[in-house]
């Protein structure tokens, strides 16, 4: 009987700590050839891992340079990818994030979270477009680490709420277009998840003359990640995801942390008391106008 053929797949945003690594892990479990790419890969070399004896049912890990902001370095992955042999994917996960340019709508730093719609919609987009093609031989997956912080309208993270909208819509309508080509994708919606992502935002402070100085404690422990719900572990989250996708679905899942409870607050509970009941000890009803000049 002929030998199966070994799955692969390519994990972008891939450094320990987070749902990338863990990602790459369940992956390596199910005996995938796992391709976790990160921006320097030194600080994933703990991933890496040989590929198994003949019998093993588990796969294994290579670590890969990929800046997701970099045609350059897209690239060179692809063709480093082609240099080793591999010449088809079966699932490509978007994972790459990043928070920068938070805080207040009226006071955010626009170069700043230009930088983040970079990641976390271009990169996205930019990833998908150059390894679709490796996809489409094997008929594969396209699993697209998106946010409930995309469905949500929270105040103190609205750039960042806006570039997960983003993401999600763009993966939405990926999906409709693809399918037909016999490509899958799957949204993963993703609550609270334990992660290095809060750490970006341990400097923030309001700049000089915002309006919003008398909730400045409220919006810093929100940009520090003080206010998130309690953290789901990355690596029950990645199993879920991993069944997910093994599973032949495609379209919306709602994975970790409170994910659930926000599909159904959104499908059922009014919109103005899903607000209030979001923005509870956040600040918003503790801010004072301006006196009238």
């Amino acid at each position: 009987m002929a030998q199966s053929r070994t799955k692969t797949v390519l994990v972008t945003g891939c450094t320990p700590g987070g749902i990338g690594a863990a990602l790459c892990e369940e992956f390596r479990r199910r005996g995938f050839h796992v391709l976790a790419t990160v921006r320097t890969p030194s600080k994933a070399a703990s991933l890496s891992s040989s590929k198994p004896a003949n019998g093993s049912s588990e796969g294994w890990i290579e670590v890969l340079p990929l800046d997701v902001t970099s045609k350059e370095s897209i690239e060179k992955c692809k063709a480093q990818l082609k240099t080793n042999g591999i010449d088809g994917l079966d699932v490509l996960v978007n994972n790459a994030g990043g928070i920068a340019g938070g805080g207040p709508i009226l006071d955010m730093n626009i170069e700043e979270s230009k930088k983040m719609f970079d990641v976390n919609v271009w990169g996205l987009l930019a990833v998908t477009q150059a390894f679709a093609p490796l996809l489409m031989d094997r008929k594969g997956c396209i699993l697209n680490i998106c946010s409930v912080a995309g469905a949500l309208k929270l105040a103190w993270q609205g750039g960042y709420n806006a570039s997960k909208a983003a993401a999600t819509f763009l993966s939405e309508t990926l999906r409709i277009e693809v399918e037909p080509l016999g490509l899958r994708v799957v949204t993963a919606m993703v609550g609270e998840v334990q992660s290095q992502i809060w750490q970006q935002g341990d400097s923030y402070k309001l700049p000089e003359g915002s309006y919003y100085k008398s909730v400045e404690r409220f919006i810093v422990d929100q940009m520090e990640g003080k206010k998130q719900a309690k953290e789901e572990p990355a690596e029950t989250v990645a199993k879920s995801l991993v069944d997910d996708v093994l599973s032949g679905m495609s379209g919306q899942t709602w994975r970790g942390g409170q994910a659930g409870a926000a599909k159904n607050a959104l499908r059922f509970v009014p919109s103005k008391l899903f607000e209030r009941i979001l923005h509870k000890d956040r600040g918003v009803d503790k801010i004072t106008a301006p006196a009238s000049k």
